[in-house]
This record gives structure tokens, sequence and C-alpha cells, in this order.
């Protein structure tokens, strides 16, 4: 896995496949570079693709400051070690992210994905008190609205496992800043193409978010995906590939966000 050294600290990213494309996927709250397994291997044949472990997730170390700011440099400075203008993806958090650089760092990204998000995510106040006061409680309430009904049991546990391992202070960080998070008045500045995608049961992030969402960026397109909660990277995996494989041969297939 490749390593970058910022602000005295290093952040870690996977790297796969040898497409002229380049994609960046950002993971979400509590989360890391691996969420996204199903994507790297079905994507990475067509495309190259990078995964990374925001600061505090993973296998990179939590680096203090604001979540926002912190979590942007993280993408920004993997972005600069990618070949050209990514396809950045982000779900939830990584989705704020994604946003974050699309409006202050446009000329970086060639187009973008916004997965299980939206443009102002606030979080119930009885969830974060209950996360600082019983990590574990907090863990499974976020894991019972995060999937659609009946998970496998296999997909719970790699979340669990996740949310565990970030711990306490790295999970309150994120939750905070997607609390504090809100665009929705700045979509309009959005210049690159966007895929917007989510799942039918998301009741995180609900399907009225990802309407706004297209509503108000332009050229954007929305995707909704059956059989799928708030991550649906994990619950319909195929399904969020080809719509990803669609969108950048229609939208993005005549001016390549890479240089190659």
């Amino acid at each position: 896995m490749p390593t970058i050294k910022l602000d005295r600290s290093q952040l870690y990213f996977s790297l796969s496949g040898r497409g002229a494309q380049d994609i960046l996927l950002v993971h979400g709250s509590g989360g890391d570079h691996t969420l996204w397994s199903y994507q790297v291997k079905g994507l990475r044949e067509a495309f190259s693709v990078a995964a990374l472990d925001l600061n505090g997730h993973g296998r990179s170390p939590f680096r203090e400051g604001n979540g926002l700011s912190t979590y942007t440099e993280d993408v920004l400075a993997v972005l600069e070690r990618l070949s050209g203008r990514a396809f950045l993806v982000g779900h939830s958090l990584g989705g704020a992210i994604a946003l974050n650089v699309a409006l202050h760092y446009p000329d970086r990204i060639g187009g973008l994905g916004l997965i299980g998000t939206g443009a102002r995510l606030r979080v119930l106040p009885e969830l974060l008190e209950l996360l600082q006061r019983d990590f574990e409680a907090a863990v499974e309430l976020i894991l019972d609205w995060a999937f659609a009904k009946k998970p496998e049991p296999k997909l719970l546990a790699k979340a669990r496992e996740q949310m565990r391992r970030n711990g306490q202070k790295t999970l309150l960080r994120d939750l905070l800043t997607c609390d504090s998070f809100d665009v929705m008045d700045k979509l309009g500045q959005i210049g690159v193409p966007t895929l917007i995608v989510c799942g039918r049961e998301d009741k995180l992030t609900p399907v009225k978010y990802s309407e706004y969402l297209r509503d108000h960026i332009p050229n954007a397109s929305l995707k909704v995906i059956e059989g799928a909660g708030h991550m649906v990277m994990l619950e319909q995996p195929e399904q969020l590939n080809q719509a990803i494989r669609e969108f950048l041969a229609l939208a993005l297939g005549s001016r390549p966000c890479s240089s190659g």
C-alpha cells in the first residue's frame, strides 16, 4: 500500500489497476479503504483505482485538527499522487469531503461521485450524546440504521470491526464533521459532471437527500439502487460498479479526467 508523508504523519492508500482514468474512493464515518474492496476488484481492470484511509482510520494515524480540513488535506495529497484530474467518489462523510474539494479545488478533479450523502448531514443529538458515554451502544445503533433489512452477517461484522478498531475519538470527530457540514446554498457552483447514487432503503441519508443534490448540481444524474440501504457499496456492489462504469463512459468519455 503506498504511503504519503503529511504534516509529520503518514497517509495510507491502496492503488490498483492501470486504466487511463483515475478513480479515488473516499470512505465514510468510522470506515476505512477496505469498505471499497468490491469496487476496487470490479473496476481495476478498466481504471486506475485508489482508495485511502483518512487520518485516524485504518492505517493512517490520527492528526489533530478540524475534521473537514484535515480530511480534505488527505484527499488532496492522494490526488497529487495520481496522474491527472481524477473521478472523486465519496460515501456519506466521504461525499461531504468530495463536495468540499469540488467547491474549493475544482481544478483538481474531472468528475464527482456522491454515494449515500447529502448537502447537509445533521446528526441526531441523541446519537452524539450516546457516542460520548457508550461507544459500543452507539456503534450498534449506527449499524441498525446503516443497512437495508436483514443484512448479511459478514457485512455487519465488517462494519462493526472497522468502527471498533478506529475508535471513539475518530468516530466522534467524523460525526461532528457531518453535523456541521452544510453546502445547500453552494451546489450551483459545482462545475464537474456528477453521479449521485443512493440505496432505496437508506435511513441515514434518505433518497430525498440525493434528489436535492441532483436538482441543485448542474450536470448531475441520480441512480437509486433497489435492495440497498446506506452501505450500498457492500449491499449491492455490482450495481454501484455498473453505475460508475456507465457514468464514466457517457458523461466523461469525451473528456477523460486523467492525462494518463
